[in-house]
């Protein structure tokens, strides 16, 4: 080994120790001088010598600070600080390592890293960034992590700009890299996960606007290339083996003096083939009934409450417009389910109109309104049962069934009240009456032909029925007892 070279200042055993200093020579008109301290340049078979600057230890007290800066400069710059790991032909590249000071019975020293400020102007930018890789491997990666804790919270990771009092806030945006093979670079957000409490949330909100409105979140996939789709967006709480599954809830903020917003779910247009499908489904059940699905109109205190409208939209130039489906679903051991349809209930008023309506058209017949009950291949078919609404103070509603007035070149179209044909039994039988009544008269039947105003005036026929093998039918009138 070489000699050792060692300058020391004095020591006291009772005032501080004296100081080294070693100062480049003043430059009165031009630069001072460099100062350089480096150990030589190794052997073929060795390495370098480290170098080494630290403050000593101390057993009462703080150890020394360690200072390393450029001066200060009135008319120029500041000068550069710059930390290098050294290169090398072989092996991985040199390591820069900042840690800072452990305490075994408080809080372990802070690492700060600040730019300059910029009094007048902008102050300086922070770049951390791993240099680009050659061409057989990959760039390094950034890892920003707070370490583990046995007994308590770990650390927070905070990533955020600072306030303007006279200009916008600093943009956070976190951005993957782009490629040119393979799949995008994913972006992940993951809360933290708990053994024995609930899992950690994410909470993504925009900027408040305390006097004009908050800022919009958007959430969505970038647009597809030329022979692709456009990424999907999937909003889902995860699956539990033990409780129920965590609730997706989408919805606006409450207003106090404006319109609540509007929540719109709407599936993209498209140049070719069918339009995408917007689909809502109740949760399956395997041991319990299905999930519910409700759909309810905004509460009116005040006023009316919002209306709903199921509609399909408009056909064009060369179609029709979609059909609209209300259907229970099929039961393989038991009742299938029921359709209700009806208005609500109304303390000051009159309940709400149903009205079932066939839209008209400009050729072609008319469309059809069919109403028919179930079918039964064991029992009884099911029964139509049509009433109107009870007066519980005065009359009863009416029933009316009629056809529409006919055209300038056509009739007025027929009714025809008909019970179906049998092969063994007896067909259904007609009933024709008017209620009973304990103090008033009966309802009158009245069938009347129509007046016309050319040729012989419409007959009324009433015809008992045929048999092939028996008496025909009889027809008996009863005048009241």
């Amino acid at each position: 080994t070489g000699s050792i070279a060692s300058v020391c200042a004095g020591r006291s055993t009772v005032e501080s120790g004296g100081f080294l200093i070693i100062s480049s020579g003043e430059g009165t008109a031009s630069s001072s001088g460099a100062l350089t301290l480096r150990s030589t340049n190794a052997g073929s078979a060795g390495s370098s010598g480290s170098l080494v600057f630290s403050a000593g230890s101390s057993k009462a007290g703080n150890s020394g600070a360690l200072l390393i800066g450029s001066g200060a400069a009135s008319s120029g710059r500041g000068g550069a600080l710059t930390v290098i790991a050294g290169s090398g032909t072989s092996g991985s590249g040199g390591f820069i390592g900042f840690t800072a000071g452990r305490s075994s019975i408080s809080t372990g020293g802070s690492v700060k890293v600040d730019v300059g400020e910029g009094t007048a102007t902008s102050s300086g930018v922070v770049i951390l960034h791993s240099s680009n890789s050659g061409s057989e491997g990959s760039s390094g990666h950034l890892a920003f992590s707070s370490g583990s804790s046995a007994g308590g919270n770990s650390g927070a990771l905070i990533l955020g700009s600072g306030s303007a009092t006279d200009g916008r806030g600093g943009t956070v945006s976190l951005c993957a890299g782009s490629g040119t093979s393979g799949a995008g670079a994913v972006l992940k957000s993951s809360a933290g996960r708990s053994t024995t409490a609930s899992g950690g949330s994410i909470c993504i909100s925009s900027g408040e606007g305390t006097t004009t409105s908050s800022g919009a979140i958007y959430l969505r996939g970038s647009n597809g290339g030329a022979s692709g789709s456009s990424g999907l967006l999937v909003f889902s709480s995860g699956s539990t083996s033990d409780g129920n599954s965590g609730a997706v809830l989408i919805g606006s903020g409450s207003a106090t003096a404006g319109s609540a917003g509007v929540v719109s779910l709407c599936v993209g247009s498209g140049t070719s083939g069918a339009g995408g499908a917007l689909t809502a489904l109740g949760g399956r059940s395997t041991t319990l009934t299905g999930g519910v699905l409700v759909i309810g109109s905004g509460e009116g205190t005040a006023s009316s409450s919002g209306a709903i409208k199921v509609i399909s939209t408009n056909a064009g130039d060369g179609g029709t417009s979609g059909i609209l489906v209300f259907s229970s679903g099929s039961a393989s051991s038991g009742n299938s389910g029921c359709i209700v349809m009806g208005s609500g209930a109304a303390t000051a008023g009159s309940g709400g109109h149903i009205s079932v309506t066939v839209g008209s058209g400009t050729s072609g017949s008319g469309g059809s309104l069919a109403m028919q009950s179930g079918r039964s291949t064991i029992h009884t078919g099911g029964a139509v049962y049509i009433a109107s609404g009870e007066g519980t103070a005065s009359s009863s509603g009416a029933v009316l069934v009629l056809s529409m007035n006919s055209g300038v070149g056509g009739s007025s179209g027929c009714l025809t009240f008909s019970s179906g044909s049998s092969l063994n039994g007896n067909s259904g039988f007609l009933a024709f009456g008017t209620g009973a009544s304990s103090d008033g008269r009966g309802g009158a039947i009245s069938v009347t032909a129509g007046s016309g105003t050319s040729g012989a005036g419409a007959g009324v026929f009433a015809a008992s029925g045929r048999s092939t093998i028996l008496t025909g039918g009889i027809m008996s009138l009863s005048a009241g007892e």
